[in-house]
């Protein structure tokens, strides 16, 4: 081979390994500079993911992140309440928590130092029972990043239930409803999220002291099934809208806090 042409083979063998070396480059300063990232789900951030539609997109995951958040913070919320921990719900309290539409009423109306008050039975059966995102929520101090939760998880139609009780919500899912007002009597059927018939003949005829338990959480209420069969649900699980509580919490400056305390129906 005559000495140009080994010359010019050199040369185009330095060029290759060159513009090798300085693609590599190029690439590292783009991944390291956050342009290239090896998750192929932010490739989809703020467009659509036709490209590869089997990827969700990260908003799903920033909002599984914040339901992850949100559960432990439940979880510690309804641990105290079973604790009758005053203080820890002072804590998740503030000046801006609602505890009446009316506004006439403060948390210490409810007298939340005694282990006794109806106020712990009332805010266990709302958490206790599951909460939901409030979608259209308007919170001025709300983080960015952060969803407004209700509970319980009333995915239902609205409620008629005024003096007579014509219907009441069943909260959760896979509900036992039971032939008798206890756990060891037969399952008739179960229900998730579903309206029944409040059955106001049952509870006319029963003794004063069994209509009295109907407030306490682990009381029963009587039912009518949209078959016509009767039964009995654990008042945990049977919301009334008139009587009973719905609780709400937000995300503010990275704490969560108790946004209202508010009873279905009026003060």
């Amino acid at each position: 081979m005559k000495p140009a042409q080994i010359l010019m083979v050199i040369m185009i063998v330095l060029g290759a390994v060159t513009g090798s070396t300085l693609a590599t480059v190029a690439y590292l300063n783009r991944r390291q500079s956050g342009r290239i990232n090896q998750n192929p789900l932010v490739l989809f951030q703020g467009g659509s993911a036709t490209q590869n539609p089997s990827f969700e997109q990260p908003i799903t995951l920033q909002r599984k992140q914040n339901a992850s958040e949100f559960t432990q913070f439940r979880q510690r919320f309804l641990e105290s309440v079973k604790r009758r921990d005053a203080n820890f719900i002072r804590a998740v309290s503030t000046p801006q928590t609602k505890w009446s539409r009316s506004g006439t009423i403060d948390i210490e109306t409810y007298k939340i130092d005694d282990s006794e008050s109806n106020f712990w039975q009332a805010m266990e059966k709302a958490v206790g029972a599951g909460c939901a995102i409030e979608p259209n929520a308007n919170v001025a101090e709300k983080d960015a990043d952060s969803d407004v939760w209700v509970c319980p998880d009333m995915a239902l139609n609205p409620i008629s239930n005024s003096a007579g009780q014509a219907q009441v919500g069943i909260l959760g899912e896979n509900v036992n409803v039971r032939s008798q007002p206890n756990t060891r009597s037969d399952i008739i059927v179960v229900l998730s999220k579903e309206m029944v018939q409040f059955d106001t003949e049952t509870f006319t005829n029963l003794p004063v002291s069994e209509q009295e338990s109907i407030n306490e959480i682990e009381g029963w209420t009587p039912v009518i099934l949209n078959d016509g069969r009767r039964g009995w649900v654990q008042n945990r699980f049977v919301y009334y809208q008139n009587r009973d509580y719905r609780v709400s919490f937000v995300r503010s400056r990275g704490q969560w806090r108790l946004r209202y305390f508010l009873r279905g129906g009026s003060d």
